[in-house]
């Protein structure tokens, strides 16, 4: 990074250890201060507490209802740049994206050219799309995984069945009923075209939704 953004702030707001460590080694000499929160009530609070010139988050794993939640937060703090580094996306998200006015996107497998790239663009106020986000763009077909279509509390279910909690536990850590956690279930296998539990915690860690060394196949 060529630049000299020694007197910005920089917040990652991501769930996964992996990227948080990673990141954080790459760019925190960069910046005179470099965050990271793993709750959305975290991130509010950095954002409120002093001006924050960047914002590098996983939509999809962080605990945000919607993209256009992330797009109300862009839009109360203007002065915040956004990227979203995340494993998968569709062109549709992409688009969603572009619609709440986040134009700066990249993925996790990107090399760290494309991510110093995005954070320039980024705070400079300019439009980056990494090379595997545009070739999105240009195909039809999405990522072979692809959590996009997931939504949050199917999302946090997966990471639960993960865990090792049984659909009971899974209903009453959620204040929800077993048939609730049921139809989940079923909604999320069907998304995923997965058949058995061992199948689906295999998907999530290819999607990067979870963390293998966390868990015990």
């Amino acid at each position: 990074m060529k630049n000299n953004y020694s007197n910005l702030s920089v917040v990652l707001a991501d769930r996964q250890f992996l990227t948080n460590e990673a990141l954080s080694s790459m760019l925190s000499h960069k910046f005179r201060a470099f965050s990271t929160v793993s709750t959305k009530s975290g991130l509010q609070q950095c954002l409120e507490k002093e001006v924050i010139s960047l914002v590098i988050t996983d939509y999809a794993l962080f605990d945000f209802d919607s993209i256009g939640e992330l797009g109300e937060l862009k839009n109360r703090y203007p002065e915040t740049g956004t990227i979203i580094l995340t494993n998968a996306i569709t062109s549709v998200k992409i688009k969603e994206l572009n619609d709440v006015g986040i134009k700066n996107i990249i993925l996790k497998t990107d090399e760290r050219e494309e991510i110093e790239l995005a954070i320039d663009a980024a705070l400079k106020g300019k439009k980056y799309y990494s090379g595997e986000v545009l070739d999105i763009l240009l195909k039809k077909d999405s990522p072979t995984e692809d959590i996009s279509i997931l939504t949050p509390s199917e999302i946090e279910i997966v990471r639960q069945i993960a865990s090792g909690l049984s659909t009971k536990e899974i209903a009453t850590k959620k204040h929800i009923s077993f048939h609730t956690v049921m139809t989940h279930r079923k909604n999320i296998f069907r998304k995923l075209g997965v058949s058995s539990s061992p199948e689906l915690l295999m998907y999530a860690i290819k999607a990067g939704l979870i963390d293998n060394i966390e868990y015990h196949i």
